[in-house]
C-alpha cells in the first residue's frame, strides 16, 4: 500500500519523522511537482473488476471453499 502525505510546513515533516521511525514505517521524500498538482489514482467501481482474473480458477474455487468451512466453523453451535 502507498500512501502520500503532502506537508505544507517544513517543521511538520520534523515532527512527523521520528514518529515514522518509532513505528517502523518505510517512507521516502520525493520531490514535489512542477504543477503542484498531486499524483491521483483511478477510481475503479468494484473489486471485483479491479481484481478480475488475478487468481485462477483452481485457486479460486479453493478459496471459495475455504471460506465456507470458516463460516460453517463460526455458526456452528458450540
Amino acid at each position: 500500500m502507498q500512501l502520500v502525505i503532502d506537508i505544507k510546513q517544513p517543521q511538520d515533516l520534523h515532527v512527523l519523522l521520528p514518529l515514522l521511525d518509532r513505528l517502523k514505517i518505510a517512507y521516502k521524500q520525493v520531490p514535489a511537482k512542477a504543477n503542484g498538482k498531486p499524483d491521483t489514482v483511478p477510481v475503479v467501481g468494484r473489486l471485483s473488476d479491479k481484481y478480475a482474473g488475478k487468481l485462477s480458477a483452481e485457486v479460486g474455487e479453493a478459496l471459495q471453499r475455504h471460506i465456507a468451512e470458516s463460516r460453517d466453523e463460526w455458526e456452528r453451535n458450540i
